[in-house]
């Protein structure tokens, strides 16, 4: 027989407050961020790297409890499926179906807002394959006037002719948008400088058009991991360890916001944030946040009974 699980007093900080618990068992589904959260790796979206504490547990124990998962990374590099791949190697029970990246979103955006018409993209396999598989019409770099929006993504080849191709389609009237801004992500060694922004900045800069960013921490990436998960998205818990991205995402769709202090950010950017990137829950890790969860659940319970 299976031993029920025990919380541990220690792990559980002050800051789980009865209000803060309610929310925790009203949780119907919880988005995992990878980098700095369940992985630590020097590449984007946990490719090659090594487990947290705790990550393999929290996606079983989850999933156990009822609620469903999703593992949602910034990153753009890698179609679903080799993401998934990744992090089974790892040792995560993850699904192609489990994954989320800002490409899958991206795909979705650009066929409800511009239907057939043509986008010009910019990155590798892990945007233009999925834009692809999803029907979204791709143009040529020497017809950028025809695109109705530039779509940037994590593009190390990003040359003088590629920013000659977008600034063209933009000044012809093209949408900006971009997979992710993030300045940077965690990694075993250092913090690693985002790629997608970098691009994105620039063109901005050239054109004089603002960019719009379609991963985290966007309403639109919220709106779709929700219905990945099957719940409304006040009914999400988000857990990463940037505010502003899983935080953010997170509290502008009235959904819970924790924050794993093992990635990006700690206790001091925490008292800094403004209000929309406050976390509603700091862990030191997923182990703690765990606990949390059992500790709410065994309160509604008992309240139950």
């Amino acid at each position: 027989m299976t031993a029920e699980p025990t919380v541990s007093a220690l792990a559980v900080s002050s800051a789980a407050t009865p209000a803060v618990l309610d929310r925790l068992a009203a949780v119907g589904g919880i988005v995992f961020d990878v980098d700095g959260c369940l992985v630590l790796s020097d590449n984007p979206g946990g490719h090659g790297g090594q487990l947290l504490p705790g990550a393999a547990e929290a996606l079983q124990e989850v999933r156990a409890s009822g609620r469903s998962v999703v593992v949602f990374t910034n990153a753009s590099s890698q179609v679903p499926a080799q993401l998934a791949a990744s992090l089974h190697e790892l040792g995560l029970d993850v699904t192609e179906d489990d994954v989320l990246t800002p490409s899958v979103v991206a795909a979705e955006v650009v066929l409800e807002r511009y239907g057939a018409r043509p986008v010009l993209a910019f990155g590798g396999p892990g945007l233009i394959d999925v834009l692809t598989a999803a029907g979204v019409e791709l143009t040529d770099r020497s017809d950028p006037s025809s695109a109705a929006a530039v779509v940037v993504g994590w593009d190390t080849a990003f040359d003088r002719d590629s920013m000659q191709s977008a600034a063209d389609a933009i000044w012809s009237g093209a949408d900006l948008l971009v997979c992710s801004d993030a300045r940077r992500f965690a990694s075993r060694t250092r913090p690693m400088a985002g790629v997608g922004g970098f691009i994105a900045a620039g063109l901005s800069y050239v054109t004089k058009c603002d960019y719009e960013v379609l991963g985290k921490p966007s309403p639109a990436a919220m709106v779709i991991a929700a219905r990945r998960l099957g719940v409304s998205a006040d009914r999400v818990l988000v857990a990463g360890d940037d505010l502003t991205l899983e935080v953010r995402m997170a509290r502008a769709a009235d959904g819970m916001g924790v924050l794993v202090t093992t990635g990006m950010h700690g206790a001091a950017d925490v008292a800094a944030a403004p209000p929309g990137d406050e976390p509603d829950l700091v862990v030191a890790g997923l182990p703690e946040l765990l606990d949390h969860l059992r500790l709410a659940d065994a309160a509604a319970a008992a309240r139950r009974a």
